[in-house]
């Protein structure tokens, strides 16, 4: 990176001004020295190197990785920055990084021309050495779709695993799985080459050196330490947000499986995730953990189907005819609350009388016995699966 160091230095010297050159997840590849006005940004990433989740969301909010010309940032009172001039680097089409400068006085044309200019060489130089991150990160696919492979598919091969720091799991790792699903028939098809495509665009959001991505046909995982905070994801899953729009797809469910200290406890970490964002798009929540999940753990393992409701409850294909409607409804609405026909009715809209007719009518269909016991847990159960399976 010396030659990047040459480029920001002479600029700095020609413009009188700090220069800053970041890569694609704004780490630092580049600072000058000092000149001119200074802010609480400016000496964090000297002293830390790396931006904080506020100043990296921050910074994302104008899509800068989108922009083909300079972006000019307002002063932010709430992060203590100055006003910023952001080039995004581009050669052969391709982002590289960004170049940085204090609008504090204000540059002038020439300024801004001359930097980029600057900013249009250090691009051309991270391109070339840059040739191989496609091949890197479809390493790194290949990795990751072997860690969360079914387990009759064996431990990875050594030479596959490599020297992975994230896999010596002297941290806790645990899998964050995004499910992706098409908007509409116009979209992007959603397959293998489209969601590498997806991978690539948005691999530099990613806490680099702490993760490891990868991606299915619909789904994107992140093996990630457990040490990197929930603040520091959301960039990724924001950048992943703006992928998926512009492909015609939309996020389908957000979820984190448990801690893990071992390859088999990182497999099961990968289920657990996938079993986590299917229910967090069911239950209309954008992100859920496995250990927030409460009772909807019971239908892990368990096909979503009117067969498991038969199981779980025989007679419960009953409540979804269309005629009875309200009163699956009004089962619903009375087991939420607790069996009090008063908050029921409530919830309802609907006298108390009209409830009970309903309950009444829910006997004639399940058997007297249908709020008794473990029939009653049945039901229950039955009920919330129907709900789950309707979001999906």
């Amino acid at each position: 990176m010396n030659d990047v160091q040459q480029y920001a230095d002479s600029l700095a010297d020609q413009l009188n001004r700090s220069i800053e050159i970041d890569d694609c997840g704004l780490r630092p590849l580049a600072l000058t020295e000092q000149h001119g006005d200074l802010d609480d940004v400016r000496v964090r990433s000297i002293l830390q190197r790396h931006s904080s989740p506020e100043v990296f969301e921050y910074a994302f909010s104008l899509d800068i990785a989108h922009a083909t010309g300079p972006v000019r940032f307002p002063p932010n009172p709430a992060l203590q920055t100055l006003p910023r001039v952001c080039i995004p680097m581009r050669a052969h089409g391709e982002l590289q990084g960004y170049l940085w400068l204090i609008d504090s006085p204000p540059l002038t044309d020439s300024d801004i021309a001359a930097a980029a200019g600057t900013a249009s060489a250090i691009a051309e130089l991270l391109h070339q050495q840059s040739q191989s991150t496609a091949t890197v990160l479809d390493r790194e696919t290949q990795l990751v779709s072997a860690l969360l492979a079914p387990p009759h598919e064996g431990t990875p091969p050594a030479e596959l695993l490599g020297d992975e720091p994230l896999l010596r799991f002297t941290e806790h790792a645990s899998v964050l799985t995004m499910k992706l699903a098409p908007i509409d028939a116009g979209g992007e098809p959603l397959d293998a080459r489209a969601m590498r495509s997806a991978a690539q665009e948005v691999a530099y959001a990613r806490p680099v050196g702490r993760s490891l991505l990868g991606h299915g046909e619909d789904t994107i995982h992140l093996i990630v330490s457990a040490e990197v905070h929930a603040d520091r994801l959301r960039p990724f899953r924001h950048a992943l947000a703006q992928a998926a729009r512009r492909r015609g797809w939309t996020l389908h469910g957000t979820g984190t499986g448990g801690a893990a200290s071992s390859l088999d406890e990182l497999r099961r970490s990968g289920m657990q995730s996938g079993y986590a964002a299917t229910v967090a798009h069911a239950r209309n929540i954008e992100q859920l953990n496995w250990n927030e999940l409460g009772a909807d753990l019971v239908f892990y393992g368990l096909p979503w189907t009117m067969e498991t409701l038969e199981i779980l409850f025989p007679g419960a294909s009953r409540l979804f005819d269309a005629d009875n409607t309200l009163i699956r409804e009004s089962l619903d609405a009375y087991f939420d609350c607790g069996g009090d026909t008063r908050r029921g009715a409530a919830q309802l809209a609907v006298h108390r009388t009209t409830l009970y007719y309903r309950l009444d009518r829910a006997q004639q269909l399940l058997g007297e016995d249908w709020a008794q016991g473990e029939r009653r847990a049945g039901l229950q159960l039955a009920l919330r699966l129907a709900m789950l399976i309707r979001n999906i």
